[in-house]
């Protein structure tokens, strides 16, 4: 797979997982999967998040369209299979092949268009996000939100309860100022099902 310098080749990680740019991510993996990862963090190379479709192909599933590139924080002993993975930048998948045991993808870098997001937007977002956090998580301690509008999209994104399915849709928005409306909407939907589970 030829590159140019719009477009990247990298492993893939198909996993049931979504990873958004600057955010944390901890896993626990196969053997395979956890074997993949040693060798990126020992190149000190990134890899690639792809969350996993149910096709599968020699013993791995399909990556999805859109994933995200990571770099390895922490491995965990051998044999427990505990990575932590941070979060580097949105990718579109090209296409891929088989390298090995491994999937190598060719993809090129996603980025938000240039839209301005209301300053009202963000203002309900971050007091939304931070309302739920609240709910969430009342005997941990108060995160600081992000203050860019993309990364404050990508961390409510991360951190709210989310099934899998709607996390990818989130990722695959081309706008910060879309996604974040998208989870206004649903941090809105959430606080009306806690605050009527609390008053119960």
């Amino acid at each position: 797979m030829p590159t140019s310098r719009d477009t990247v080749n990298l492993p893939i990680l198909p996993i049931p997982a979504v990873l958004f740019p600057g955010m944390p991510l901890a896993l626990t993996l196969s053997d395979q999967a956890y074997h993949l990862v040693r060798e990126c963090a020992d190149l000190d190379t990134a890899l690639a998040i792809s969350p996993a479709r149910p096709v599968e192909h020699d013993g791995w599933p399909e990556p999805s369209a859109v994933g995200t590139s990571a770099r390895v924080l922490e491995m965990g002993a051998d044999g427990t299979g505990h990575v932590l993975l941070m979060g580097i930048a949105r990718l579109s998948l090209l296409s891929y092949r088989h390298n090995g045991r491994n999937l190598v993808g060719q993809f090129r870098y996603l980025t938000d268009s240039d839209d301005t997001v209301p300053a009202p937007l963000i203002d309900e977002a971050r007091a939304l996000g931070s309302e739920l956090w609240a709910l969430m998580t009342p005997h941990r301690s108060h995160p600081v939100l992000p203050s860019v509008p993309q990364a404050l999209s990508y961390w409510i994104a991360a951190h709210i309860p989310l099934g899998q399915s709607v996390r990818q849709e989130l990722l695959e928005i081309r706008s910060t100022r879309a996604r974040m409306a998208k989870e206004i909407s649903i941090m809105r939907t959430l606080m009306d099902e806690l605050q009527a589970e609390h008053s119960r």
